[in-house]
Order: C-alpha cells, then structure tokens, then sequence
C-alpha cells in the first residue's frame, strides 16, 4: 500500500508541475469594445510558470512583458506600452490563445493569437 500510495503522489507532483509550452511567436488581433481593431504581436519565453517577452502591435514594434504567468491553459502577460498598463488574460486552446484585453484594470476588448510557424 505504501509504495501505491508513493507512486499516487508522484503522478500528482508530475501533473501539477506539468504546463503546455507558450514559448515563440503569436499573431493576431485585439478587438476593442470601441469597433477598433489591431493587429498584435507577441513573443513569449517560457520557464515553468513564468513569463516574459515582448508584446505589440507587430514584430517591429515591441514593448516588454513586464510581469506573465501560466496556470494550465489561462496565460496572463502584462506590459506598458504608454502610461497605462494592458493585461491579456488568455486560454490557450491548441495553438491558439483567446482571451481577453484590460487597460488599467477595465476590459477593454477581447485577443486572439495563433501561433506563427
């Protein structure tokens, strides 16, 4: 019974340690509430949980995640690409991270990536 109980515990360590791999380049758009669209660009880099990369309107034009986290499938990244602060908080779904977008806390829009290739 012990060594089940041993090995139970094990699998449960794996898996909560476990998390898909958002790492790369992610295309898509922002959708505004005001009828605006965006086109956006985001570069992530994975280490365990946590975050980091670049995100903006395209590859040329990049801000700093200044603070992201994966749980799951629900990624968040934030960055300051003017005064005020926007938060994607996304699911990842396959190879396709949807979400929504908040601008000093208010939800502004939705997201929708896909990985680039």
């Amino acid at each position: 019974m012990t060594v089940l109980r041993g090995f139970g515990i094990l699998i449960l360590l794996a898996a909560s340690a476990w998390c898909a791999d958002v790492s790369g380049n992610w295309t898509g758009g922002l959708a505004l509430d005001t009828g605006n669209h965006t086109a956006a660009y985001v570069h992530l880099k994975q280490d365990g949980n946590s975050i980091t990369g670049t995100q903006g309107p395209s590859a040329d034009n990049q801000f700093p995640i200044t603070k992201g986290a994966i749980e799951g499938e629900q990624v968040t990244i934030e960055a300051r690409p003017g005064p005020a602060v926007l938060r994607l908080t996304m699911k990842l779904e396959g190879d396709r991270l949807v979400g929504d977008v908040f601008e000093d806390g208010h939800k502004i829009g939705t997201v929708s990536l896909q990985k680039a290739r």
